[in-house]
Order: structure tokens, then sequence, then C-alpha cells
């Protein structure tokens, strides 16, 4: 696939500026690996919006400003929205400070996504227009994120004491996709399967519970439906919605959510006007 070429300078660029050592005395210890995936205080939930980019491909109705026919066009598809949600869980594998930890996120996330005006017109003036009854189309998109992240503060040592928390992270997004057309019965459900790069960002505070915002973006071509013919108006006298053939394919998705962890309200690490680790029983003397 073409994103593997892409992925190493992908994860490069992602991780860069990432510390892979600390000059810290004591480094936050770890548990066995799979113990963090029963550990209710790790795991996060998130919800937000999605804006995903895409390409269309297919026969375009060109009019001048009459219909003159036909023509075979390829564009991209911006200002599409949706929304979706995602549960996660961190689990540490090296520490590398007193409050910073390198470890591996999963997760399950749920997209849906909807692209209108999949039909525009091709103008004489080399733009498109609206087709006087859009095409639209919705995916499901369901998808389980696997990556690496470093991550800084409060939810890495699960700290009540610590304010502020951050992460940074890449992987990979095995994904399915599952689209229909808007109220056309022509065409049955199709399904677009694929693998793409990711990067993240999130930023965080404690208040009671761990709240976040994430900053998700990923890239990769995934193709999601192919109409093998035009698609006809509802009635005889009804012009068609589209003129031929046609597909379309996803190209990226950028996500901002919002993220709580509320079981964080049972971290045991609380004593936050300690100016020392009250996990680290040394460090009272660093």
């Amino acid at each position: 696939m073409n994103f593997i070429k892409k992925l190493p300078v992908f994860l490069a660029f992602a991780l860069l500026g990432i510390p892979t050592y600390s000059f810290a005395q004591y480094h936050y210890d770890t548990e066995p690996f799979f113990s963090y995936f029963k550990d209710l205080k790790r795991w996060d939930f998130a919800g937000g919006i999605v804006m995903p980019t895409g390409t269309f491909n297919g026969v375009t109705s060109v009019q001048t400003p009459g219909y003159t026919g036909d023509t075979t066009m390829k564009r991209k598809l911006t200002g599409q929205s949706g929304f979706g949600g995602s549960i996660s869980v961190f689990a540490p594998f090296k520490g590398t400070g007193h409050i910073s930890y390198w470890g591996m996120d999963v997760s399950i996330m749920f997209n849906d996504i909807l692209w209108h005006d999949l039909n525009q017109i091709y103008n004489n003036d080399g733009g498109y227009v609206s087709n006087s009854v859009p095409l639209s189309a919705s995916t499901m998109q369901i998808s389980i994120p696997l990556g690496i992240s470093y991550k800084v503060g409060c939810d890495a040592i699960e700290s009540k004491r610590l304010a502020l928390c951050a992460a940074f992270g890449a992987g990979i997004i095995p994904q399915v996709n599952m689209t229909n057309l808007e109220s056309i019965s022509q065409f049955s459900t199709q399904y677009g399967w694929g693998v793409t790069p990711y990067a993240k960002i999130d930023l965080g505070f404690f208040a009671g519970i761990c709240w976040k915002v994430r900053f998700m973006y990923t890239y990769g071509k995934i193709n999601l439906f192919d109409a093998n013919a035009a698609i006809p108006g509802s009635t005889a006298s009804s012009p068609k919605l589209t003129d031929g053939p046609f597909g379309f394919s996803s190209t990226s998705n950028f996500m901002v959510s919002l993220v709580i962890m509320p079981f964080a309200a049972g971290w045991h690490e609380y004593n936050w006007y300690n100016t020392y680790d009250t996990y680290n029983q040394h460090d009272r003397l660093n």
C-alpha cells in the first residue's frame, strides 16, 4: 500500500521532539503490561466532530448554462462533516521520569460521516454547482486505532496532585467503512477496508476527574463506494441524479474530541500540596 511507504516519515514527524530519555533520578515503575487493560482508571471516553476529505471520480453533467453533455471528472470532496466517539486505554511500558511514560494506546472508535453534494454539476466557468436534487451518502466507520504515545502529567501516573497532562502519539488505524447512498435503493451497502496512519495530541487537566481535548489526524485513501450505472430521477420526468458510473473515496479525517476519564476520581496519588512524588518514598531525598 502507498501509505506503508510514507509511514516512517509520518511517524518521524509525529514523534519529533518527544524525549527518549530523562535525567531524572527516579522512573515511575511499570506493572505487567496486560494488567493495565483491567485498570478502569486508565480508560478514557471521547466524543466529538469529524472533518473528512475525499475524492469523487466519475461521470459529471456539463451545463453551459443548459445541458450540453457529460464528461468524466475527478474532484476533491471538502466541507464534509460527521461525528464520532471512542473508548481507549493506555498501557505504559517504559517510564522516562517522575511523571512521564511511553506506552501503547488501544482504542475502539466509531465515526458517522455524511457526504453531501456528490452529484455536483460542472458549469461553463470551470466550477461546480449543486444539482437540483443533491445526492448524499453516509458512512459508518468502525476502527481499532493502535499506537505508541508519550504521556506526561496527571494521567500518565494517575495523580490528582498534578494539574495538567499532555500526550503525543502516532500509530495505525485498521478500519471497515460501511457506506449507503441516502434515499437510493438501487445500490446496497458497500464496504471499504483499509489501514491508515494517524497522529494525535492530547491536552488536559484534572478537576475532579481528568478532562482532555484530543486532536487526531489520519490520512490515506480508502475506497468507499462504486456505482456502475447512472441513478435515474424519482419519476420519468425528473432529472437524473447522476449521468453515469461514479465512485468516491475518503482521503483524510481530522477529529476534535472532548475526552473524559471518569474513573480518575479513584486515582490514589493525591497530595497536591507536596513538592515530592508521594508514590516515591525516596523522592524526599532527591
